[in-house]
């Protein structure tokens, strides 16, 4: 693998900051009238404005004008500025990693957990009968049907049987030449 040192490229700048906005553009915003307009190609340069005008406390509004015939690709977006707004403030980044943390962790707690409610925690932890003897039923039910799975199983090996429906034409049939 072959390098080449090349000189003359200045590094582009990082982070949405210098995406758009320039010193000169923001100055030529700030000294902007209400109702006065101009005219970007990109619906993420509106956004751009939007968002900064709501930091400085400028309020800008957008509609997407059509030029040409076809509508699909021949559009701009038109900006007004409508007024002054309250500026907003910026919130601090400051996460409180504190109020996510569980309560109890297993035997890792520091801190013990105090039971709520009445009666001893088996007490209050007992399931209604209706819903064991549901589980039973249905325990049971898949019981049988494991069951009837190694009945199938043991034909299938002992007696080769692939088919094990019964066809009632047979039976019929046998007692009527007996």
């Amino acid at each position: 693998m072959e390098i080449k040192i090349e000189k003359g490229f200045e590094l582009p700048p990082r982070g949405r900051k210098a995406l758009f906005l320039t010193k000169e553009m923001k100055s030529s915003l700030l000294s902007m009238n209400v109702g006065e307009s101009f005219v970007v190609k990109k619906t993420s340069y509106v956004h751009h404005i939007q968002m900064w005008g709501r930091k400085v406390g400028k309020r800008f509004a957008s509609r997407k004008i059509y030029t040409g015939e076809r509508k699909d690709k021949n559009f701009t977006f038109r900006v007004w500025l409508e007024g002054d707004c309250k500026p907003v403030e910026p919130k601090p980044q400051k996460r409180d990693y504190t109020k996510n943390q569980p309560k109890s962790f297993g035997s890792l707690s520091k801190q013990a957990t105090e039971s709520v409610g009445e009666g001893s925690a088996t007490e209050r932890s007992k399931v209604p009968s209706e819903i064991l003897s549901l589980a039973e039923l249905r325990e049971e039910n898949r019981m049988i049907v494991d069951d009837i799975n190694q009945i199938k199983k043991i034909l299938k090996e002992e007696l080769g049987y692939t088919d094990y429906t019964f066809n009632k034409n047979l039976w019929k049939d046998k007692r009527e030449e007996s």
